[in-house]
């Protein structure tokens, strides 16, 4: 289960706040990235709003991991343009998170200091990232000790932190089991739901996460499209679980609006089973109506 802080929808109407949905979050244009006399990203343009989701492919130093760090401002580029919505929260996972001599919770308060969170919800997000890993919060062995797949969810955790708008992730499933493959990935298609886009450097086949996604791959420099098979030959049938609040008017016309979403009741708890294809306009009105979020999960099957 992918568990959310509750939040709430101060849109003042529904179109003001489609209307900032579809604001791309980043806009590359005709950027290229030169090393001397190296060029490793040629004419790149991209643009990327809430909600979607993007796969890079390519070999070794075709350039994935330079335009990812391009894309969160690590490094400038050459020539173009690169322009990121204002106030952007941007989480970044490099390819490895190196052994230090902190144990987790050290390493990633030091990291949310650095982003300038308060300590007391710093604290409370370390906690609830140790337990949506699967990591034992409290451990006092350093990072120097950890395994790699210990590492990688470290390395996860800290991109994280802030609840990032934008996400980029390189090769973010290498050195995880499949449980925490397969837990991973339910939280990107969460985070996707709610509206944050995701950029992921791959190596690996991933049929649920390519049938969301547009793939590319890094050819001489250049984003050349792929035909993304999984979304044209393995389409997986797939739902959202969302457990919230929403006032009784809410309800009544998101039912009305969203008649293929089934819908129970808990006490005051809703759970929603919501298609796939459905989910993030959904979203757009669930909060819009002033709708407060418990958890979202994504299951394969139908509602």
């Amino acid at each position: 289960m992918l568990n959310l802080r509750s939040r709430k929808s101060i849109a003042p109407n529904a179109t003001s706040a489609k209307a900032e949905a579809d604001r791309p979050l980043l806009v590359l244009s005709g950027v290229s990235r030169r090393y001397g006399a190296r060029t490793v990203l040629n004419d790149i343009t991209l643009s990327l709003t809430g909600g979607e989701s993007v796969i890079l492919r390519g070999g070794n130093g075709s350039g994935k991991s330079t335009l990812l760090k391009l894309a969160a401002g690590m490094i400038p580029s050459s020539s173009g343009e690169v322009v990121r919505q204002r106030d952007l929260s941007i989480g970044f996972a490099p390819d490895r998170l190196p052994k230090l001599r902190m144990t987790s919770e050290e390493y990633l308060t030091h990291m949310g200091r650095i982003a300038g969170m308060a300590k007391a919800p710093l604290a409370q997000r370390i906690e609830e990232l140790h337990e949506l890993l699967e990591l034992p919060a409290g451990n006092a062995s350093m990072l120097l000790h950890y395994s790699k797949g210990m590492l990688q969810k470290v390395n996860l955790m800290q991109a994280l932190l802030n609840e990032p708008k934008l996400l980029l992730l390189d090769e973010p499933f290498s050195g995880l089991d499949s449980e925490s493959s397969a837990r991973l990935l339910k939280l990107l298609h969460g985070l996707r739901a709610e509206g944050a886009a995701v950029i992921t450097a791959l190596h690996d086949p991933l049929p649920s996460w390519e049938s969301v996604s547009l793939t590319y791959r890094l050819r001489e420099g250049r984003l050349v499209p792929e035909k993304n098979r999984a979304a044209d030959d393995v389409r997986i049938a797939a739902y959202y679980e969302l457990d919230g609040l929403l006032p009784e008017t809410g309800r009544a016309a998101l039912a009305a609006e969203f008649p293929a979403v089934l819908w129970t009741a808990a006490g005051s708890v809703l759970r929603c089973g919501i298609p796939d294809t459905a989910c993030e306009d959904f979203m757009r009105g669930f909060w819009a109506a002033g709708g407060t979020l418990l958890s979202l999960r994504r299951e394969e099957g139908t509602p």
